[in-house]
């Protein structure tokens, strides 16, 4: 049986669907490797919408943790080229993706809203805020509620209105903490800014990576069992998502 899935999983190729919607997700998550500490390597995963519902597989690698995307988007970079309007790219924010991307194709970044508020608590912590003090809970607050975009708005004039207020709401938030000295949430907040309201702004449904987080679910009920090769994970992954995702039948 083992053999017979690190056959075919070396065998099967991902690449985005020039048929179905140009909006997908991109993400990583750490798989246990014989022979590497933690986590190991990264799996990076990119995933596509699809018209009728739900999301495909458009993307697969393994790697370390700092490596490159340029493999996982290889395939599918004549695709984005092909598609009548611009290519929409969810992510966390790691900077890596953007660097792949980058003079090769033009495309639309959102950064997920959800991790906003959860990876501002750790520039929080690096700059000595205490968990759950009046401060702390301001600016979770604050970025939580800058951060919830209501689904379904499609007039124009009041898609302005709100990004022009949550943009004000969010200098403020930089302004006091830069008042307050906290510049480690300062540079955070800097650098998320100008990717926050892409979607909305370009009246596209897109805010939170939680399609591609579910799809980790799927790959860490399979692989959180022990440590593998990395060819072997890879291959076992493979078979599994394009299995649930991509209509594959062994």
């Amino acid at each position: 049986i083992w053999k017979s899935v690190q056959q075919v999983g070396s065998g099967i190729e991902f690449t985005l669907d020039p048929n179905e919607i140009p909006h997908g997700e991109a993400d990583g998550t750490g798989i246990g490797i014989t022979g590497i500490a933690k986590r190991g390597q990264e799996l990076k995963v990119l995933i596509q919408y699809k018209k009728g519902g739900g999301v495909r597989v458009a993307g697969l690698d393994l790697g370390s943790y700092n490596g490159s995307w340029d493999k996982l988007f290889q395939k599918s970079i004549e695709v984005i080229k092909g598609f009548k309007q611009p290519f929409l790219l969810l992510t966390d924010g790691d900077t890596s993706i953007f660097d792949s991307l980058k003079g090769k194709v033009k495309i639309l970044i959102q950064r997920c809203l959800w991790h906003i508020p959860y990876q501002a608590k750790y520039v929080l912590w690096k700059d000595n805020v205490k968990h759950k003090s009046s401060e702390w809970l301001h600016l979770v607050s604050e970025l939580m509620e800058i951060c919830a975009i209501r689904s379904l708005v499609d007039c124009p004039d009041t898609i302005r209105a709100m990004v022009a207020s949550k943009k004000m709401r969010l200098e403020k938030i930089i302004e006091h903490c830069r008042e307050k000295a906290l510049m480690h949430t300062v540079s955070y907040l800097e650098g998320v800014r100008g990717d926050m309201f892409t979607a909305l702004e370009n009246r596209l449904n897109g805010k939170t990576t939680s399609r591609v987080e579910r799809l980790f679910r799927t790959v860490n009920m399979r692989v959180n069992v022990s440590k593998w090769s990395t060819q072997g994970a890879l291959n076992v992954t493979k078979v599994r998502l394009a299995y649930y995702y991509n209509g594959f039948d062994a």
